[in-house]
């Protein structure tokens, strides 16, 4: 710069929203802003009115976890931007292990199994009253403002969705049971069932013999959530017995039907191949194909069908 001259600013340095996130910056306490008392945080947030973020990381053992923190949630721009929304929580869950040493942040596991966490960083979006209203698993790394943005957007989302619910039940009818529908439909992945159980309570009402099809479909769906948690569980220990008991009594509780059923039928053929009972292994490939030989599964069971028959 020239001795004497101005300097001069950059667009973004000069953009409303870069004077108004620095003026917060300035005049927040952002030292220890982020809480790692998940119980407090929700405490605060119910008080507060506001939602709350909880980020679940493994800085340990993840780089991406790292760079997460170092780049993104440590900078006093990102924490002032989502202040006004949210309260954010940091939970660094350590994965290590060693025999005979219990780390200070070893209750930090149970927190993630609680929440299901199993990949790094994950993160949760809490309504004021504690419940999870979405989850996103990964981190695209952007300049703190830019993140910032993405996830006040969540929470923008659920107050749109809130708006929407009350214009549902200003409705009557097969309507009413309509809008409800295409709400659940569009919850974001990683909700609590306990967003959509009131609404279902509603349908069940509205449409007593599901003409509309929904309920039916939806728990078979619900269901296999349930399935899938059970068969990871079970899976790794070889009960191969137990995964095709699993799998056949969701099917004659739900029926489910398409891409659902072969999703299902799937780990009942992976335990029927690994278990050498090839006959019966041969006929569920051959279900899983019929139902659509073009999907990941389908693929995948025309060559364990090739294999089989080719003993």
């Amino acid at each position: 710069m020239i001795s004497g001259s101005k300097p001069t600013r950059s667009r973004k340095e000069n953009s409303p929203v870069f004077r108004l996130v620095l003026v917060l910056v300035l005049i927040l306490p952002l030292e220890g802003a982020w809480l790692t008392d998940l119980k407090d945080a929700r405490k605060r947030a119910f008080e507060e009115k506001k939602d709350v973020y909880v980020v679940f990381l493994a800085t340990e053992i993840s780089g991406a976890c790292v760079q997460f923190k170092k780049r993104v949630l440590s900078q006093d721009l990102f924490q002032a931007a989502i202040a006004d929304r949210f309260i954010p929580v940091l939970i660094d869950v350590p994965l290590k292990q060693t025999p005979g040493v219990i780390s200070p942040l070893a209750a930090n596991r149970v927190v993630a199994e609680n929440f299901g966490v199993v990949r790094y960083p994950t993160t949760f979006f809490l309504n004021s009253k504690g419940i999870v209203y979405a989850r996103e698993t990964g981190a695209a790394i952007n300049e703190p403002l830019k993140y910032a943005a993405k996830v006040i957007r969540r929470s923008k989302d659920q107050v749109a969705r809130l708006k929407l619910i009350e214009e549902a039940y200003k409705q009557d009818g097969l309507e009413r049971a309509k809008s409800l529908i295409a709400l659940i439909k569009s919850t974001p992945r990683g909700a609590d069932p306990s967003l959509s159980a009131e609404h279902l309570e509603e349908l069940a009402k509205l449409d007593p013999g599901d003409s509309l099809g929904f309920r039916k479909d939806h728990l078979a769906e619900t269901g296999f959530t349930d399935l899938d948690r059970a068969i990871k569980e079970v899976f790794h220990k070889d009960s191969y017995d137990q995964v095709i008991k699993l799998v056949d009594d969701y099917i004659i509780k739900f029926e489910p039907k398409g891409v659902l059923l072969q999703k299902a039928l799937f780990p009942k053929l992976a335990a029927l191949n690994h278990d050498k009972q090839t006959a019966q292994a041969t006929e569920v490939a051959e279900a899983v194909i019929a139902i659509d030989a073009t999907s990941a599964h389908g693929k995948l069971a025309v060559q364990i069908l090739r294999r089989l028959k080719s003993k």
